[in-house]
């Protein structure tokens, strides 16, 4: 399995200086072989890298690395369409191959740049420490907000795969982040909150229209994306962890293309557009797959309509956000709740590891406590 570490570079003055401009010269030269790739049609990288090597050497002075490079993202760049012309940022990221960096030891990294090789300090977050030994292959030098990493992937085994005991469920929404089936919440009150404060600061700031609240526009979007981010971090850890120490796998909802399906109050598209749903389920894959721990998308559809202890199926049956109420049999209980369980039924219904849950349906237990 691929992963991605995160790398603080410490680069002294002078160090920053050539980083920079080896970050815009590159950027430039990227330019470059992007219009002439553009004017010529030429964007296979073979063809492209005889069309403009030696042309690109000769005018920037960059290394040999690093043009090869260069014609390696230009012709990606134009996989996706060949119809517009490919620009790049001054400060786009820098891929750096095996050529281009090593890493001596874990706390110094060896840089080819336009002054020839640095030697640069660097740091790792603690949730990488166990990755530590595994820092080779690829790497972009990323410049965001005064500061530089080194994006480097490595490849780390997936963990031991357990043979799944029964399936927890998780039900997302927006007053709760997450419900599973176990009756475990993450309530979404501190997101509200946070979010709130941040949508009234945009718009005064929207309203101010200065450079000054230009740049503090975007110090704000980084926080609420930092906030997100280490939220999302914490619930899927939790759930993995959970799913883990009881042998059970975990299922998701499929929500790819949820925000083209899904009707949503007008006052209420803020709150249903402004969480990083899709990003909290990549968390919970990941760390599956390095946990060991089986991970099964279910169409949503009907969910938070079904009940989960006779499975009859009605729009009625939600009476509320928070309230799951049957017409059919009478039962009440949380909404999200009755969703995750339903989740994880839908799960067991269509994987093999139905044989190990050895569950039958519709219940007859008389609540939804079973499938657990």
């Amino acid at each position: 399995m691929k992963l991605t570490v995160k790398i603080k570079l410490l680069p002294t003055k002078e160090q920053q200086g050539i980083l920079l401009e080896t970050i815009k010269t590159f950027n430039n030269v990227c330019n470059y072989i992007s219009q002439r790739a553009f004017e010529t049609k030429t964007f296979n990288q073979v063809k492209l890298h005889h069309l403009v090597y030696r042309e690109s050497r000769e005018k920037f002075g960059m290394s040999a690395q690093f043009i090869i490079r260069a014609i390696a993202k230009v012709a990606d760049s134009y996989k996706i369409s060949k119809k517009t012309l490919c620009r790049f940022k001054p400060y786009s990221a820098v891929v750096y191959d095996r050529r281009l960096v090593s890493f001596k030891g874990l706390s110094i990294a060896s840089m080819n740049t336009i002054a020839g090789r640095q030697k640069i300090p660097i740091v790792f977050g603690n949730y990488a420490s166990l990755d530590r030994n595994r820092m080779r292959g690829e790497a972009d030098l990323i410049y965001k907000h005064g500061k530089f990493f080194l994006h480097v992937v490595i490849e780390v085994p997936d963990g031991t795969p357990i043979d799944p005991k029964g399936v927890l469920g998780i039900d997302k929404g927006i007053v709760n982040i997450v419900a599973t089936s176990d009756g475990d919440t993450f309530s979404g009150q501190q997101v509200d909150a946070v979010r709130e404060r941040y949508s009234k600061l945009r718009q005064s700031l929207q309203k101010a229209g200065t450079k000054s609240a230009k740049r503090h526009l975007k110090k704000v979007s980084s926080k609420q994306s930092r906030f997100q981010k280490d939220l999302n971090h914490c619930i899927s850890k939790q759930i993995v962890s959970k799913a883990k120490d009881t042998q059970r796998a975990i299922a998701l909802e499929d929500l790819s293309g949820i925000r083209l399906r899904q009707t949503v109050r007008r006052a209420d598209r803020q709150r249903f557009g402004n969480w990083a749903f899709y990003q909290l389920d990549n968390f919970i894959e990941y760390k599956a797959k390095l946990a060991g721990v089986l991970v099964v998308k279910v169409d949503p559809r009907n969910t938070s309509r079904t009940c989960s202890v006779c499975g009859f199926v009605s729009k009625s049956n939600r009476k509320s956000q928070a309230v799951f109420s049957c017409i059919s049999c009478g039962t009440t209980m949380n909404a999200d709740f009755n969703g995750a369980v339903n989740i994880a039924f839908k799960a067991i219904v269509n994987q093999p590891i139905a044989v190990h849950a050895n569950i039958l349906y519709p219940p007859t237990l008389g609540t939804a406590s079973h499938l657990l």
